[in-house]
């Protein structure tokens, strides 16, 4: 059985996770899917009474937004090099690059992100986002969950008691093709410091029905395949139509079968993965190859460039929430924003300017498609970088201040919400936490942050505990 695996980059705060696609023979049916989904029905079965269910539908009437694309910058960027420079501070504090002005009056930007200047009047920064970690793996999980880590510290990572990630929470309430998923992650999974997942990546409590579909692997390659979806050699799609007949006959014969809720969910997975793998609505969205070269070109052959067109193709196909994390294929320092050395050098020559392109890129092909309206679009890492500048010529882990971006969905234009102190080291007005992004996620997907999901304990708590930023709402 062939192991289709991917490995995402390690930081400085530290073996692979368990595989979460397999590719190779399963029975007659020579494919693995059914597999991935027969155990996630059986641990559905088996946690049935550990799970979170909501107690209401969850939709606040007409959602701005229908889709959800998530941008997480794993490592954390820092503020005084993108969104929030301090021009007129000491050296130490505000760095070697210099502000260049932008589309809107009077803001100003990092002289490295040029593209996004020009198109500022398109998104909303908020420049006083804040938190009291400092640890990659508990603050990943309070900005991708909304919710505090029951045990902060560093190297924490994933269990079935966590709190549902963003993705998974919401996409239980946003319609979505039965042949195609409702949540997507991609390119890779987030590793910390010991080559371990970070949590807040999963479904959690929710079980394992509700975990993202991951899409693994170098999104770069012209012809990228997502091996999860492709049959194996032998199988055609004749073949593979063929025995979802006899499938479909064999289950419609066998009343004398144990028909128990476990051999009815597991029967349901095989369904789904015939529908996956069946469907050609299903093969065209996640097949990069049908994109013009020349569009591939303007995002830019880059990890995070490529991923971003996929997740573009993605929503457009009705995928409603996908996840794009920037993490580099192969663990290299000139990769990761986690930038405690060399910074000035490393954002330079090798992060922003792929940045800048690709969301450059990416939020232009939105609008020109007539996807951005309906789609919330939003980026940031787990924390920003501290005020002063170290001795190593980096910045260290800082929570209490970076600078985040929103866009499309529902979301104003042209708009910097909050300020921060004259080092950017703290919230000066309007300190936005990260459950007030969620709940603003929530809200303008027509989903109400309030109503409860419960802990393994039954205990309820509400999906979020923040409050929707409404002075950034369109």
């Amino acid at each position: 059985m062939l192991r289709f695996l991917h490995q995402g980059s390690r930081l400085c705060d530290g073996l692979s996770r368990r595989e979460w696609l397999r590719v190779g023979g399963i029975g007659s049916l020579g494919f693995s899917l059914p597999q991935l989904f027969a155990q996630r029905a059986a641990a559905e079965t088996k946690n049935a009474t550990a799970r979170s269910e909501s107690t209401s539908p969850g939709v606040m009437g007409a959602p701005k937004a229908k889709a959800c694309i998530q941008l997480f910058l794993w490592g954390g960027p820092g503020a005084q090099e993108t969104w929030d420079p301090k021009p007129e501070a000491p050296v130490e504090n505000r760095g070697e690059f210099q502000a260049i002005a932008t589309s809107l009056p009077g803001v100003q930007f990092s002289e490295h992100l040029p593209q996004l200047a020009r198109r500022a009047h398109q998104y909303t920064i908020i420049r006083s986002q804040t938190h009291d970690g400092v640890n990659h793996g508990t603050s990943s999980y309070h900005m991708l969950t909304g919710h505090v880590h029951r045990t902060p510290g560093t190297l924490r990572h994933p269990e079935k008691s966590d709190v549902p990630n963003l993705g998974a929470s919401a996409s239980r309430f946003l319609k979505h093709p039965t042949d195609l998923p409702a949540c997507v992650h991609l390119p890779s999974i987030v590793n910390d410091g010991d080559g371990l997942p970070v949590p807040g990546q999963g479904a959690g409590l929710l079980g394992d029905r509700y975990e993202p579909f991951a899409v693994l692997g170098d999104l770069t390659q012209k012809n990228f395949r997502v091996p999860s979806l492709t049959l194996q050699d032998g199988v055609t799609r004749q073949r593979l139509d063929d025995r979802r007949d006899l499938q479909r006959i064999i289950a419609a014969r066998a009343e004398h079968l144990d028909q128990t809720s476990a051999v009815q969910a597991a029967d349901a997975s095989w369904l789904r993965a015939l529908d996956l793998l069946g469907s050609s609505r299903t093969a065209a969205a996640f097949d990069l190859a049908r994109e013009p070269q020349a569009l591939r070109e303007r995002y830019g052959y880059h990890h995070f460039a490529q991923s971003l067109l996929m997740a573009r193709r993605l929503v457009e196909a009705g995928v409603p929430y996908v996840t794009v994390y920037w993490n580099a294929p192969r663990n290299t320092d000139n990769q990761s924003w986690d930038t405690h050395n060399n910074q000035h050098v490393r954002m330079r020559d090798h992060l922003l300017p792929p940045f800048d392109k690709a969301l450059s890129a990416f939020l232009d092909d939105m609008q020109d498609r007539g996807l951005l309206d309906e789609t919330l679009v939003t980026w940031w890492g787990e924390f920003g970088r501290t005020p002063k500048i170290n001795r190593n010529v980096g910045r260290e882990h800082w929570g209490f201040c970076q600078s985040v971006g929103l866009a499309g969905g529902g979301v104003q234009r042209g708009l910097v919400y909050g300020t921060s102190t004259k080092d950017g080291g703290y919230p000066e007005t309007l300190p936005v936490r990260p459950d007030d992004l969620s709940a603003t996620m929530f809200h303008l997907l027509g989903i109400d942050h309030k109503q409860h999901m419960h802990d393994l304990q039954g205990r309820p708590f509400p999906l979020s505990y923040g409050e929707p930023v409404h002075d950034i709402l369109a």
